[in-house]
């Protein structure tokens, strides 16, 4: 399990709430076949896995804060719905931010280094980062170079796409692992208790080509 201070982002889209875990389920699907004349056996292509990844973002399902009631959980639900709707076409990264005490906003934009924050930063160089504020498409993955004490540099992890126009105000979160281009399949609520879930569950598609974890184990020696 998570920090109790795990967060999931799609994009620029905060999951509600608290992180629980990132649960993969890597699969093939149309798996090639060949059947000859007079064979016992068929020939299965295994170049062809067509492989692809399912991803769901398991969350406690904290209560509307301003309103913890029936009608404040619904509303949280039908916000999760329209957040969902707005990046229905989008193939944008879910990044798991496994502790936000990481979390420091920006106080300034522009020089060498160009990104500054007030009080200290905990990244180093070679730290993957999300750097966000509330809007479609309004993030970037970045890798941490040039940093200082209250400064540092940001570089695109998005092949292809260039950093967003960042500003000061927008949130830095340090990234224990994302899945780039990911499609946002469904939310849903479980255990409801009436204002609030026990848990929600994120689901999301992708072809899982590209996958990043700050922590690593070795497995299959």
């Amino acid at each position: 399990m998570g920090a109790a201070t795990g967060r999931f982002y799609y994009g620029d889209f905060r999951l509600w709430r608290e992180a629980i875990a990132p649960d993969e389920r890597y699969g093939r699907t149309l798996l090639q076949e060949f059947q000859g004349i007079d064979q016992p056996r068929v020939l299965v292509i295994a170049a062809s896995a067509n492989a692809g990844l399912d991803l769901e973002c398991r969350c406690l399902g904290f209560p509307n804060p301003d309103n913890k009631t029936k009608k404040g959980w619904v509303a949280v639900k039908r916000g999760l719905r329209l957040g969902m709707e707005a990046r229905v076409h989008r193939t944008d990264p879910v990044v798991w931010i496994e502790d936000d005490t990481t979390r420091r906003v920006l106080t300034s934009v522009g020089g060498s280094p160009a990104l500054h924050v007030a009080g200290g930063h905990p990244y180093v160089n070679g730290d993957v980062v999300l750097v966000r504020r509330a809007g479609v498409g309004l993030f970037s993955l970045g890798t941490v170079s040039g940093a200082t004490g209250t400064a540092f540099n940001v570089s695109s992890l998005m092949v292809g796409i260039p950093l967003h126009a960042i500003a000061a105000a927008d949130e830095v979160f340090l990234v224990e692992a994302y899945w780039p281009g990911m499609v946002w399949r469904d939310f849903e609520p479980r255990n409801e208790m009436g204002w609030y879930a026990k848990e929600v569950g994120y689901s999301f598609r992708g072809a899982g080509s590209l996958t990043y974890a700050r922590t690593a184990a070795a497995v299959g020696s």
